[in-house]
Protein backbone atom coordinates (compact mmCIF):
# COMPACT_ATOMS: atom_id res chain seq x y z
CA UNK A 1 0.00 0.00 0.00
CA UNK A 2 1.72 3.44 -1.10
CA UNK A 3 0.86 6.84 -0.75
CA UNK A 4 2.39 9.90 -1.76
CA UNK A 5 2.50 13.04 0.74
CA UNK A 6 5.04 15.71 2.01
CA UNK A 7 5.69 15.50 5.34
CA UNK A 8 6.24 18.61 7.44
CA UNK A 9 7.77 17.79 11.17
CA UNK A 10 5.92 19.67 13.97
CA UNK A 11 7.03 21.93 16.63
CA UNK A 12 7.59 19.19 18.96
CA UNK A 13 11.48 18.88 19.93
CA UNK A 14 13.10 16.01 17.63
CA UNK A 15 13.20 12.83 19.17
CA UNK A 16 9.69 13.84 21.29
CA UNK A 17 6.74 11.67 20.55
CA UNK A 18 3.26 13.57 19.35
CA UNK A 19 0.63 13.01 21.55
CA UNK A 20 -2.20 12.05 19.76
CA UNK A 21 -5.64 11.63 20.92
CA UNK A 22 -7.84 9.52 19.11
CA UNK A 23 -11.86 10.16 19.28
CA UNK A 24 -13.48 6.90 18.45
CA UNK A 25 -10.85 4.11 18.19
CA UNK A 26 -12.76 1.15 18.57
CA UNK A 27 -14.55 1.16 15.19
CA UNK A 28 -14.30 2.68 11.40
CA UNK A 29 -11.73 5.63 10.05
CA UNK A 30 -10.95 5.79 14.29
CA UNK A 31 -9.80 2.16 14.60
CA UNK A 32 -7.60 2.88 11.02
CA UNK A 33 -6.02 5.89 12.85
CA UNK A 34 -5.19 4.32 15.52
CA UNK A 35 -3.60 1.39 13.53
CA UNK A 36 -2.17 3.96 11.47
CA UNK A 37 -0.68 5.47 14.63
CA UNK A 38 0.42 2.37 16.28
CA UNK A 39 2.40 1.15 13.19
CA UNK A 40 4.81 4.13 13.26
CA UNK A 41 6.77 3.15 16.58
CA UNK A 42 8.54 6.03 18.02
CA UNK A 43 6.45 8.44 16.53
CA UNK A 44 3.15 8.82 18.66
CA UNK A 45 2.32 8.18 22.01
CA UNK A 46 -1.23 7.40 21.30
CA UNK A 47 -4.47 8.02 23.40
CA UNK A 48 -7.75 7.29 23.04
CA UNK A 49 -10.91 8.48 24.66
CA UNK A 50 -13.37 5.41 25.39
CA UNK A 51 -16.23 4.87 27.08
CA UNK A 52 -15.65 0.74 27.44
CA UNK A 53 -11.67 -0.14 27.81
CA UNK A 54 -13.08 -3.84 27.55
CA UNK A 55 -14.59 -3.31 23.71
CA UNK A 56 -11.64 -0.63 22.51
CA UNK A 57 -9.28 -3.31 23.59
CA UNK A 58 -11.00 -5.85 22.12
CA UNK A 59 -11.17 -4.00 18.57
CA UNK A 60 -7.35 -3.66 18.49
CA UNK A 61 -6.23 -6.67 20.14
CA UNK A 62 -2.63 -7.28 21.04
CA UNK A 63 -1.88 -3.73 20.16
CA UNK A 64 -4.38 -2.26 22.86
CA UNK A 65 -1.35 -2.44 25.46
CA UNK A 66 0.04 0.32 23.56
CA UNK A 67 -3.09 2.67 24.14
CA UNK A 68 -3.45 4.62 26.27
CA UNK A 69 -6.94 4.45 27.51
CA UNK A 70 -8.47 7.59 28.94
CA UNK A 71 -12.22 6.87 30.35
CA UNK A 72 -14.81 9.33 29.21
CA UNK A 73 -17.06 10.29 26.26
CA UNK A 74 -18.11 13.53 24.32
CA UNK A 75 -21.69 13.33 25.60
CA UNK A 76 -19.93 14.33 29.35
CA UNK A 77 -18.46 17.35 29.44
CA UNK A 78 -16.79 16.47 32.40
CA UNK A 79 -14.52 14.02 31.11
CA UNK A 80 -13.07 16.13 28.07
CA UNK A 81 -10.82 18.59 29.42
CA UNK A 82 -8.60 16.20 31.05
CA UNK A 83 -8.41 14.19 27.92
CA UNK A 84 -7.46 16.77 25.95
CA UNK A 85 -4.48 18.15 28.65
CA UNK A 86 -1.11 18.03 26.92
CA UNK A 87 -2.23 16.60 24.21
CA UNK A 88 -0.24 17.71 20.35
CA UNK A 89 -3.31 16.09 18.34
CA UNK A 90 -7.13 15.10 18.32
CA UNK A 91 -8.62 13.29 15.09
CA UNK A 92 -12.76 12.94 16.34
CA UNK A 93 -13.80 10.13 14.29
CA UNK A 94 -17.17 9.52 16.42
CA UNK A 95 -20.74 9.48 14.84
CA UNK A 96 -23.84 8.41 16.61
CA UNK A 97 -25.61 5.02 15.80
CA UNK A 98 -28.04 5.86 12.92
CA UNK A 99 -31.58 5.78 13.60
CA UNK A 100 -34.32 7.70 15.62
CA UNK A 101 -34.66 7.06 19.26
CA UNK A 102 -37.82 8.10 21.33
CA UNK A 103 -37.45 11.82 22.67
CA UNK A 104 -35.01 11.66 26.15
CA UNK A 105 -34.50 7.90 25.50
CA UNK A 106 -30.85 8.08 25.18
CA UNK A 107 -28.17 10.92 24.62
CA UNK A 108 -26.05 8.56 21.95
CA UNK A 109 -27.97 10.59 19.07
CA UNK A 110 -26.87 12.48 16.11
CA UNK A 111 -27.39 15.90 17.87
CA UNK A 112 -26.18 14.86 20.79
CA UNK A 113 -22.90 13.06 19.23
CA UNK A 114 -22.03 14.53 15.88
CA UNK A 115 -23.34 17.98 16.98
CA UNK A 116 -23.46 18.60 20.91
CA UNK A 117 -20.51 16.07 21.45
CA UNK A 118 -17.64 17.35 18.67
CA UNK A 119 -18.99 21.11 20.05
CA UNK A 120 -17.64 20.01 23.60
CA UNK A 121 -14.74 18.19 22.57
CA UNK A 122 -13.76 21.39 20.33
CA UNK A 123 -14.54 23.75 23.04
CA UNK A 124 -12.13 21.35 25.61
CA UNK A 125 -9.35 21.43 23.05
CA UNK A 126 -9.14 24.89 22.10
CA UNK A 127 -9.19 25.55 25.70
CA UNK A 128 -6.30 23.29 26.22
CA UNK A 129 -5.08 24.96 23.06
CA UNK A 130 -4.41 21.34 21.19
CA UNK A 131 -2.18 22.67 18.30
CA UNK A 132 -4.66 20.38 15.32
CA UNK A 133 -8.23 19.43 15.67
CA UNK A 134 -8.66 16.94 12.73
CA UNK A 135 -12.19 15.92 12.50
CA UNK A 136 -14.01 13.46 10.43
CA UNK A 137 -17.44 15.20 9.15
CA UNK A 138 -19.23 13.92 5.26
CA UNK A 139 -20.03 14.29 2.02
CA UNK A 140 -23.49 16.36 1.18
CA UNK A 141 -23.55 18.09 4.73
CA UNK A 142 -24.53 21.35 2.51
CA UNK A 143 -26.81 20.31 0.07
CA UNK A 144 -29.69 18.98 1.64
CA UNK A 145 -31.52 18.47 -1.13
CA UNK A 146 -28.91 15.95 -1.95
CA UNK A 147 -30.84 12.41 -2.95
CA UNK A 148 -27.94 10.77 -0.17
CA UNK A 149 -28.71 13.61 1.92
CA UNK A 150 -32.58 13.41 2.33
CA UNK A 151 -32.02 9.99 2.89
CA UNK A 152 -29.71 9.89 5.99
CA UNK A 153 -31.78 13.25 7.05
CA UNK A 154 -35.23 11.27 7.07
CA UNK A 155 -34.14 8.19 7.80
CA UNK A 156 -31.13 8.72 9.77
CA UNK A 157 -31.88 11.02 12.84
CA UNK A 158 -30.89 14.46 10.49
CA UNK A 159 -27.32 13.24 11.03
CA UNK A 160 -25.87 15.39 8.23
CA UNK A 161 -27.62 18.62 9.30
CA UNK A 162 -26.19 17.80 13.12
CA UNK A 163 -23.08 16.96 11.64
CA UNK A 164 -22.62 20.56 9.67
CA UNK A 165 -23.69 22.34 13.03
CA UNK A 166 -20.64 20.35 14.32
CA UNK A 167 -18.46 21.75 11.99
CA UNK A 168 -19.54 24.98 12.66
CA UNK A 169 -18.89 24.45 16.30
CA UNK A 170 -15.48 23.47 15.75
CA UNK A 171 -14.60 26.08 13.63
CA UNK A 172 -16.09 28.80 16.32
CA UNK A 173 -14.21 27.54 19.02
CA UNK A 174 -10.70 27.06 17.20
CA UNK A 175 -10.98 30.72 15.14
CA UNK A 176 -10.52 32.17 19.29
CA UNK A 177 -6.99 31.17 19.22
CA UNK A 178 -4.23 31.80 17.39
CA UNK A 179 -1.26 29.14 16.83
CA UNK A 180 -3.61 26.14 17.01
CA UNK A 181 -5.74 24.80 13.64
CA UNK A 182 -8.51 22.53 12.69
CA UNK A 183 -9.21 20.04 9.61
CA UNK A 184 -12.37 19.07 8.25
CA UNK A 185 -12.39 15.75 6.36
CA UNK A 186 -15.62 15.61 4.68
CA UNK A 187 -15.43 11.85 3.00
CA UNK A 188 -17.35 10.23 0.55
CA UNK A 189 -19.62 6.75 1.31
CA UNK A 190 -17.15 5.07 3.52
CA UNK A 191 -16.03 1.48 2.38
CA UNK A 192 -13.99 -1.52 4.10
CA UNK A 193 -12.32 -1.67 0.55
CA UNK A 194 -8.35 -2.17 1.09
CA UNK A 195 -7.17 0.97 0.69
CA UNK A 196 -4.49 3.01 -1.08
CA UNK A 197 -4.85 1.28 -5.02
CA UNK A 198 -7.14 4.02 -6.43
CA UNK A 199 -6.42 8.10 -7.03
CA UNK A 200 -7.81 10.62 -4.20
CA UNK A 201 -9.62 13.35 -5.55
CA UNK A 202 -9.61 16.47 -3.49
CA UNK A 203 -11.95 18.91 -3.19
CA UNK A 204 -13.89 22.07 -1.68
CA UNK A 205 -17.29 23.15 -2.08
CA UNK A 206 -19.13 20.43 -1.49
CA UNK A 207 -19.79 19.56 -4.71
CA UNK A 208 -18.67 15.83 -5.76
CA UNK A 209 -19.77 12.39 -4.84
CA UNK A 210 -17.97 9.07 -4.45
CA UNK A 211 -16.74 6.12 -2.50
CA UNK A 212 -13.37 5.79 -0.47
CA UNK A 213 -11.81 3.38 1.48
CA UNK A 214 -11.94 4.10 5.39
CA UNK A 215 -8.12 3.54 5.74
CA UNK A 216 -7.54 6.00 2.67
CA UNK A 217 -9.49 8.35 5.12
CA UNK A 218 -7.50 7.49 7.89
CA UNK A 219 -3.95 8.04 5.65
CA UNK A 220 -5.31 12.04 5.21
CA UNK A 221 -6.31 12.59 8.50
CA UNK A 222 -2.53 11.49 9.79
CA UNK A 223 -1.57 13.44 7.48
CA UNK A 224 -3.26 16.34 8.63
CA UNK A 225 -1.61 15.65 12.14
CA UNK A 226 1.59 15.66 10.70
CA UNK A 227 1.10 18.78 9.33
CA UNK A 228 0.99 17.84 5.76
CA UNK A 229 -2.47 19.99 4.90
CA UNK A 230 -3.74 23.17 4.52
CA UNK A 231 -4.82 24.60 7.93
CA UNK A 232 -7.91 25.78 9.31
CA UNK A 233 -9.68 24.07 5.64
CA UNK A 234 -12.60 22.07 5.11
CA UNK A 235 -12.50 19.51 1.86
CA UNK A 236 -13.87 16.87 0.45
CA UNK A 237 -12.09 13.09 -1.06
CA UNK A 238 -13.16 10.50 -2.94
CA UNK A 239 -11.38 7.58 -4.95
CA UNK A 240 -11.21 7.93 -8.92
CA UNK A 241 -12.09 5.23 -10.51
CA UNK A 242 -9.06 4.53 -12.42
CA UNK A 243 -6.37 2.67 -9.81
CA UNK A 244 -3.21 4.13 -8.94
CA UNK A 245 -1.19 5.79 -6.04
CA UNK A 246 -3.10 8.26 -4.21
CA UNK A 247 -1.66 11.59 -4.36
CA UNK A 248 -2.15 13.48 -0.77
CA UNK A 249 0.54 16.04 -1.71
CA UNK A 250 -2.42 18.05 -2.85
CA UNK A 251 -3.74 18.64 0.60
CA UNK A 252 -1.11 21.74 0.90
CA UNK A 253 -3.15 23.28 -2.05
CA UNK A 254 -6.11 23.66 -0.45
CA UNK A 255 -7.61 27.27 0.51
CA UNK A 256 -8.38 27.47 4.00
CA UNK A 257 -11.96 28.72 5.59
CA UNK A 258 -12.99 32.37 5.77
CA UNK A 259 -13.21 33.08 9.12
Amino acid sequence: MGYVFLFYHTAKMEGQLQKVLVVGCTKGVGLEVTKLLLGSPGKYDVHALVRSRERASKALGNEAAKVKFIDGDVTKEDTLQRACNGIDAVVCTVAATAGWRIPGYDQITPKHVDFLGVKKLSEAAASAMVPKFVLISSIGVTRPWFPVSVFLNTFMGRVLIWKLKGEEALREAYKKHEYISYYIIRPGGLTNEEGGKHGIIVDQGDKGVGRVPRVDVAHVALACVNGACTPNSTFEIWNTKEEGTPDLSKLLELVPDKM
